[in-house]
């Protein structure tokens, strides 16, 4: 079975456990940024994009020291009515509303990007580019040449990125040609993998007695003998050995400042993770780095229903969940959602686990995470309890489920305004876009599946016809469906122009354009990272347009991204994000 739920959960325990001591010392109360007073400012001289549909371009804005949003309208009339704002010069730039992050994994991201980088695409992260390494003959090259340039031969080699599709077989003996002394450890690009050579299985001291003593699906997922270890059952007995290593107390803080400044750099004011599972010592660690005042963006979660169902059985489902959504008590920088919950239906994209109405050209088979029993169960809880759902899907077979259980749920209890929205939304075919504009749903998609999977799936796994046809967007728009965009980072990097770039363009990195008619406008593009990404929050009244009353965020950019060519949309550079009315330039990080 694949295992989202599963995987975070068992993670998030093992790396909390070997990090107590250092979450224990962190200040549990954090300054929330914006508490120091500023001055009422007035934006201005340059374009300004509201994403406000009754007023899309003005002149000025003003926000005051609260960092609320005073003032939309014309220069002349900001300066008029309020004379004492300090003046702040665009000098031509762009200002938008702040872009959104409709969904991402810190927790994963945190650690992975930590890590040196070997994936089919190139990472930019902070100080660093690692190269793309898109076939076999480049990943192993490149494992060799970092290898080659740690000094310390006792140091353990972490990697995250192999993706077999891309970089063929590993196994040990293929790390152990690398190094027979160095311990190595492969973390797979879907992160529901580990590989790891001789001297690694000895240093943790990996051994078949161990695995066999704890059952056939532990047995079955672990292969000592190849070195590798894939999915809950493997990677409930292999966590707990490697992470107190991998997911140090330094290593993980260091990540989720990295992280933070990634998303700073490319513009994004706030951010999601749904399917959260933040283990109770853990918080004050999340909320010294997400609440610091140097962190310009709101850090959002939204429980899974998963392990509380299992845990608290269906009478004691929802009340769980409430516990879970008070998490990090009165913050409002850092917290949970409440009335939202995250399902997961089938597996993940990376490793061609989805659910698949006709299979895969290889004769493997996708995977449910929720089977169609779990499913239905659990979504009528949350249902007629008023819940948002947020449903994690990729296969168009997992999809029919999800539309199949829509209708039961809107015929045994009707609800307008319910907001569910579907999750990534990989694989879909025509007939479903016009079913889910019917129910009402909203979409959250990755257009990046086309940019990073579409060539290669069309040679394995699904073909051409269904690769080159993933993220149905155009379609969704056309329909009138409310369209977000996500990085589920690390899956893709958090990039909103760079994912508004995708969709608009299907190009893959190699220049191709993979199903043109298949791609959103650029407004609707635009609309997906700032106005629909809040509204798939229910936040629409507070975050992603520039209007009189909500909150001041905002990303300033070089160019408006309504007047460059769609293929220059990822190219246009980030000057700086205004946060609760503070200025943070990209390139100091720290706030005027």
């Amino acid at each position: 079975m694949s295992f989202e739920s599963a995987f975070l959960r068992s993670l998030a325990v093992v790396i909390c456990t070997a990090i107590l001591a250092a979450c224990s010392q962190s200040d549990p109360s954090p300054t929330i940024a914006g508490a120091d007073a500023i001055p009422q400012t007035l934006w201005h001289g340059g374009t300004i994009v509201t994403m406000d549909d009754e007023s899309r371009l003005v002149e000025a804005v003003v926000s005051d020291g609260t960092g609320a949003i005073l003032f939309v309208g014309s220069n002349e009339a900001a300066r008029g009515r309020y004379p004492d704002a300090i003046a702040h010069d665009l000098e031509g730039r762009t200002l938008m509303a702040g872009f959104i992050e409709q969904h991402l994994h810190p927790f994963l991201a945190a650690l992975s990007l930590s890590i040196p980088v070997v994936a089919p695409e190139a990472w930019k992260i902070p100080g660093k580019t690692w190269p793309a390494a898109p076939d076999a003959e480049s990943y192993f090259a490149a494992l060799a040449a970092i290898e080659a340039e740690m000094e310390d031969p006792d140091e353990t080699f972490w990697s995250w990125g192999y993706n077999s599709y891309f970089h063929g077989k590993l196994n040990r003996q293929m790390l152990d040609d690398i190094s027979t002394t160095r311990p190595i450890v492969v973390w797979h690009r879907s992160v529901h993998e580990f590989f790891l050579n001789t001297p690694a299985i000895a240093k943790f001291g990996i051994n078949q007695v161990d695995i066999d003593a704890l059952g056939a699906e532990v047995i079955e997922q672990s292969d000592v003998e190849k070195g590798h270890f894939v999915e809950a059952g493997a990677l409930l007995y292999l966590l707990p050995i490697i992470f107190p290593e991998l997911g140090n107390a330094d290593r993980f803080q260091a990540g989720l400042e990295q992280m933070v400044e990634m998303l700073h750099s490319k513009g994004v004011t706030a951010y999601n993770e749904p399917g959260a599972y933040i283990p109770k010592p853990m918080v004050p660690l999340y909320a010294k780095v997400l609440s610091a005042d140097s962190t310009p963006m709101y850090s959002f979660f939204i429980a899974e229903s998963k392990t509380p169902y299992f845990s608290a059985g269906p009478e004691g489902v929802l009340a769980a969940v409430e516990k879970m959504t008070d998490t990090f008590g009165d913050n409002t920088k850092v917290r949970f959602f409440e009335g939202q919950i995250k399902m997961l239906v089938d597996g993940a994209i990376v490793s061609q686990l989805m659910m698949m109405r006709d299979g895969y050209l290889d004769g493997h088979h996708g995977e449910w995470i929720q089977d169609p029993e779990e499913i239905e169960a659990i979504s009528k809880i949350f249902w007629e309890a008023g819940y948002q759902l947020h449903i994690h899907v990729n296969g168009d077979l997992g999809l029919d489920t999800v539309i199949a259980m829509l209708k039961r749920r809107q015929a045994e209890f009707p609800r307008q305004g319910h907001r569910t929205t579907i999750v990534h939304f990989a694989n879909s075919r025509e007939d479903q876009i016009a079913e889910l504009a019917e129910l009402g749903v909203l979409i959250s998609a990755n257009p990046y599946y086309v940019t990073g999977f579409g060539e290669r799936f069309a040679q394995v796994g699904l073909g051409p016809e269904r690769a080159h046809a993933m993220a149905r967007l155009g379609p969704a728009e056309k329909a009138g469906i409310s369209v977000s965009f996500h990085s589920d980072m690390p899956i893709a990097p958090s990039d909103p122009l760079y994912l508004a770039w995708s969709a608009v363009t299907r190009k893959t990195e190699s220049g191709a354009s993979l199903r043109p008619d298949l791609g959103m406008s650029v407004d609707g593009a635009m609309r997906a990272i700032t106005i629909d990404a809040a509204y798939s929050w229910g936040m629409e009244d507070e975050l992603g347009s520039i209007k009189a009353g909500k909150i001041a965020n905002f990303t300033i950019l070089d160019e408006n991204p309504y007047e460059v060519e769609p293929d220059q949309l990822r190219d246009i550079d980030v000057h700086a994000t205004v946060f609760e009315g503070k200025l943070f330039p990209v390139r100091e990080a720290q706030p005027e």
